[in-house]
Protein backbone atom coordinates (compact mmCIF):
# COMPACT_ATOMS: atom_id res chain seq x y z
CA UNK A 1 0.00 0.00 0.00
CA UNK A 2 1.44 3.13 -0.92
CA UNK A 3 0.57 6.34 1.51
CA UNK A 4 2.65 9.03 1.05
CA UNK A 5 4.41 11.21 3.89
CA UNK A 6 3.74 9.88 7.32
CA UNK A 7 3.97 11.45 10.71
CA UNK A 8 3.98 9.94 13.69
CA UNK A 9 4.09 11.12 17.45
CA UNK A 10 4.88 8.86 20.30
CA UNK A 11 6.60 8.53 23.70
CA UNK A 12 8.96 4.90 24.62
CA UNK A 13 10.97 5.26 27.91
CA UNK A 14 9.05 7.83 29.73
CA UNK A 15 10.29 10.38 26.36
CA UNK A 16 8.30 11.85 23.92
CA UNK A 17 9.40 11.32 20.15
CA UNK A 18 8.49 12.18 16.83
CA UNK A 19 8.85 10.16 13.59
CA UNK A 20 8.57 11.39 9.90
CA UNK A 21 8.94 9.33 6.87
CA UNK A 22 8.95 10.54 3.03
CA UNK A 23 7.36 7.92 0.48
CA UNK A 24 7.31 9.03 -3.10
CA UNK A 25 6.39 8.00 -6.50
CA UNK A 26 7.18 10.97 -8.14
CA UNK A 27 10.40 12.45 -6.24
CA UNK A 28 12.28 9.80 -4.93
CA UNK A 29 15.55 11.39 -4.97
CA UNK A 30 15.84 13.12 -2.02
CA UNK A 31 17.48 13.31 1.73
CA UNK A 32 17.14 14.02 5.03
CA UNK A 33 19.93 16.22 7.15
CA UNK A 34 20.16 17.59 10.24
CA UNK A 35 20.75 21.64 10.29
CA UNK A 36 21.17 23.19 14.02
CA UNK A 37 18.16 21.85 16.24
CA UNK A 38 15.90 21.17 12.80
CA UNK A 39 15.68 18.79 9.89
CA UNK A 40 15.48 19.34 6.06
CA UNK A 41 14.70 17.17 3.61
CA UNK A 42 15.63 18.34 0.12
CA UNK A 43 16.23 16.59 -3.44
CA UNK A 44 19.65 15.71 -4.43
CA UNK A 45 18.87 17.42 -7.19
CA UNK A 46 18.00 20.73 -7.06
CA UNK A 47 16.67 21.38 -10.55
CA UNK A 48 13.95 19.21 -9.73
CA UNK A 49 12.47 22.25 -7.29
CA UNK A 50 11.39 23.54 -10.82
CA UNK A 51 9.07 20.68 -11.10
CA UNK A 52 8.06 20.72 -7.86
CA UNK A 53 8.46 23.70 -5.20
CA UNK A 54 6.40 21.49 -2.41
CA UNK A 55 9.96 19.02 -1.77
CA UNK A 56 11.77 20.88 0.35
CA UNK A 57 11.12 21.64 3.98
CA UNK A 58 12.06 21.24 7.49
CA UNK A 59 10.26 18.22 8.40
CA UNK A 60 11.01 18.56 11.79
CA UNK A 61 12.07 21.90 14.39
CA UNK A 62 12.69 21.47 17.77
CA UNK A 63 12.52 23.60 20.53
CA UNK A 64 13.36 23.60 24.61
CA UNK A 65 10.24 21.34 25.58
CA UNK A 66 8.43 20.64 22.09
CA UNK A 67 8.96 18.88 18.83
CA UNK A 68 7.11 20.22 15.50
CA UNK A 69 6.87 17.76 12.42
CA UNK A 70 5.76 18.01 9.37
CA UNK A 71 5.78 17.56 5.92
CA UNK A 72 5.37 20.84 4.46
CA UNK A 73 6.59 24.86 5.40
CA UNK A 74 4.08 25.00 7.60
CA UNK A 75 5.90 23.45 10.18
CA UNK A 76 8.27 26.90 10.44
CA UNK A 77 5.06 28.45 11.26
CA UNK A 78 3.75 26.05 13.68
CA UNK A 79 7.13 26.27 15.37
CA UNK A 80 6.99 30.15 15.65
CA UNK A 81 3.47 30.35 17.04
CA UNK A 82 4.47 27.72 20.11
CA UNK A 83 7.36 29.66 20.83
CA UNK A 84 5.21 33.00 20.74
CA UNK A 85 3.65 31.39 23.68
CA UNK A 86 0.11 29.78 21.35
CA UNK A 87 -0.73 26.15 22.56
CA UNK A 88 0.21 23.34 19.93
CA UNK A 89 -3.18 22.84 18.64
CA UNK A 90 -4.17 26.45 18.36
CA UNK A 91 -0.76 26.48 15.73
CA UNK A 92 -1.19 23.53 14.28
CA UNK A 93 -5.45 24.62 13.74
CA UNK A 94 -3.89 28.45 12.70
CA UNK A 95 -1.19 27.45 10.14
CA UNK A 96 -2.70 24.21 8.66
CA UNK A 97 -6.20 26.76 8.10
CA UNK A 98 -3.94 29.41 6.55
CA UNK A 99 -2.17 26.67 4.30
CA UNK A 100 -4.71 24.45 3.00
CA UNK A 101 -3.60 21.56 1.51
CA UNK A 102 -0.64 22.11 -1.04
CA UNK A 103 -1.82 23.57 -4.60
CA UNK A 104 -0.30 20.52 -6.54
CA UNK A 105 -1.82 18.49 -8.93
CA UNK A 106 -3.16 15.88 -6.15
CA UNK A 107 -4.61 18.69 -3.91
CA UNK A 108 -2.07 16.34 -1.19
CA UNK A 109 -2.48 17.15 2.57
CA UNK A 110 -0.84 18.93 4.98
CA UNK A 111 0.38 17.17 7.93
CA UNK A 112 1.88 17.82 11.20
CA UNK A 113 2.47 16.68 14.26
CA UNK A 114 3.67 18.39 17.43
CA UNK A 115 4.64 16.68 20.86
CA UNK A 116 5.19 18.33 24.59
CA UNK A 117 5.07 17.53 27.83
CA UNK A 118 2.66 14.44 28.08
CA UNK A 119 0.58 15.41 25.19
CA UNK A 120 0.51 15.20 21.48
CA UNK A 121 -1.10 16.39 19.08
CA UNK A 122 -2.07 15.56 15.18
CA UNK A 123 -3.61 17.65 12.40
CA UNK A 124 -4.30 17.11 8.19
CA UNK A 125 -5.34 19.45 6.03
CA UNK A 126 -7.42 18.17 2.80
CA UNK A 127 -8.91 19.86 0.06
CA UNK A 128 -12.26 19.80 1.73
CA UNK A 129 -11.33 18.79 5.45
CA UNK A 130 -9.64 20.20 8.44
CA UNK A 131 -8.79 17.83 11.40
CA UNK A 132 -6.67 18.46 14.72
CA UNK A 133 -6.46 16.24 17.74
CA UNK A 134 -5.12 15.93 21.02
CA UNK A 135 -4.04 12.84 22.61
CA UNK A 136 -2.36 12.08 25.99
CA UNK A 137 0.55 9.53 25.52
CA UNK A 138 1.50 6.39 27.83
CA UNK A 139 4.65 4.45 27.30
CA UNK A 140 4.58 2.68 24.41
CA UNK A 141 1.36 4.65 22.47
CA UNK A 142 2.31 5.95 18.63
CA UNK A 143 -0.17 7.80 16.30
CA UNK A 144 0.20 7.97 12.73
CA UNK A 145 -1.54 10.63 9.71
CA UNK A 146 -0.33 10.11 6.04
CA UNK A 147 -1.32 12.31 3.11
CA UNK A 148 -3.15 8.73 1.43
CA UNK A 149 -4.93 5.90 2.44
CA UNK A 150 -3.84 6.43 6.37
CA UNK A 151 -5.48 10.24 6.73
CA UNK A 152 -7.05 8.94 10.15
CA UNK A 153 -5.52 9.63 13.34
CA UNK A 154 -4.77 6.21 14.11
CA UNK A 155 -2.18 3.63 16.29
CA UNK A 156 0.91 2.27 14.86
CA UNK A 157 3.38 0.26 16.49
CA UNK A 158 6.94 1.83 16.38
CA UNK A 159 9.53 0.82 18.67
CA UNK A 160 13.11 2.53 19.89
CA UNK A 161 15.51 4.34 23.15
CA UNK A 162 16.75 6.57 21.04
CA UNK A 163 15.95 9.26 17.73
CA UNK A 164 18.41 6.25 15.42
CA UNK A 165 15.74 3.59 16.44
CA UNK A 166 12.93 5.46 15.92
CA UNK A 167 13.90 6.94 12.23
CA UNK A 168 15.16 3.53 11.24
CA UNK A 169 11.98 2.03 12.59
CA UNK A 170 9.70 4.97 10.65
CA UNK A 171 11.26 3.84 7.81
CA UNK A 172 11.11 0.20 7.88
CA UNK A 173 7.09 0.36 8.09
CA UNK A 174 5.32 -1.95 5.63
CA UNK A 175 4.20 0.37 3.42
CA UNK A 176 5.71 1.63 -0.15
CA UNK A 177 8.16 3.62 -1.62
CA UNK A 178 10.43 4.94 1.50
CA UNK A 179 12.71 7.18 0.38
CA UNK A 180 14.36 8.69 4.21
CA UNK A 181 13.38 9.51 7.73
CA UNK A 182 13.79 11.17 10.40
CA UNK A 183 13.49 11.58 14.18
CA UNK A 184 13.21 13.39 17.81
CA UNK A 185 13.60 12.32 20.96
CA UNK A 186 13.17 14.09 24.09
CA UNK A 187 16.53 13.95 26.48
CA UNK A 188 15.58 14.31 30.51
CA UNK A 189 18.28 15.83 32.65
CA UNK A 190 20.74 18.03 32.33
CA UNK A 191 20.67 18.27 28.80
CA UNK A 192 17.70 19.78 27.47
CA UNK A 193 15.67 19.90 24.08
CA UNK A 194 15.72 16.74 21.64
CA UNK A 195 18.11 14.60 20.02
CA UNK A 196 17.91 14.51 16.11
CA UNK A 197 18.57 11.32 14.20
CA UNK A 198 17.80 10.44 9.93
CA UNK A 199 17.62 7.69 8.19
CA UNK A 200 19.09 7.76 4.40
CA UNK A 201 19.41 4.37 2.91
CA UNK A 202 21.95 5.56 -0.10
Amino acid sequence: MYIGRIVIVGKACGKLWAGYRVSSRSFPNRRAEIRGRSVIVSPINSSDLAKNPYIAYNCIRTGKDFAVVANGTQADMIFEKIEDGARPLEAIALSLVAYGCERDDLDTPRLTGVVRGDLAWLGIAKKDEFRFKEFRLEDGDAFMVATYEKADFEPVVVTGKNAVDIAEHTFELPFEKPVCSAAAFASKGEKEGFELAVYNPV
